[in-house]
């Protein structure tokens, strides 16, 4: 039996079109990443969150490392343009061209000395009158009647109640 050239075409067509849905089955099922290639993959992306979030706090690091140092470095300067004074022969000279020629002494800067706060508690003896009258609290006194029980009283009310109800279910 011999078949034409349209007639091998048309059954090649027809096998292309069994086989296609075949080979797709095939291939969504065992074309699948297996268990260590995913844990690969998630391995890698929680590397790179990581990874993003240490660059973050390192670029935030170095922009307070950064402003730390010109907020230093401003009071370094105020620093120095504070204690700047000026040589007796810059001072005449400077008061000379304002017009006067005896200058005015300048006057001198005095730092207050350090304050230190001393804490009073660590040297002061415990207060044994106070400490006594705490330890009588707790011993009964005379002519002061004793305390009621609590609990004998929520019981009382308790059991009045249960009486008033069953009365009220009575009626």
């Amino acid at each position: 039996m011999s078949f034409t050239l349209f007639q091998y075409l048309g059954i090649s067509l027809v096998v292309a079109i069994l086989l296609i849905p075949i080979v797709r089955w095939f291939w969504k099922r065992f074309d699948l990443p297996s268990k260590s290639a995913l844990a690969i993959f998630a391995q890698r992306e929680k590397d790179s969150e990581e990874a993003m979030l240490w660059t973050k706090i390192e670029v935030q690091v170095a922009a307070e490392t950064k402003e730390r140092r010109e907020y230093e470095m401003k009071q370094r300067e105020k620093q120095e343009m504070l204690g700047k004074s000026l040589t007796e022969s810059e001072a005449s000279e400077v008061w000379n061209s304002l017009g006067i020629d005896v200058p005015i002494q300048p006057v001198e800067r005095e730092e207050a000395p350090p304050v230190i706060i001393r804490s009073t508690n660590q040297n002061e003896e415990p207060d044994w009158e106070l400490i006594e009258k705490i330890r009588k609290i707790g011993q009964p006194v005379e002519g002061v009647p004793e305390a009621p029980d609590l609990e004998l009283m929520i019981r009382q009310k308790q059991s009045e109640t249960v009486v008033n109800s069953d009365w009220a279910a009575d009626w």
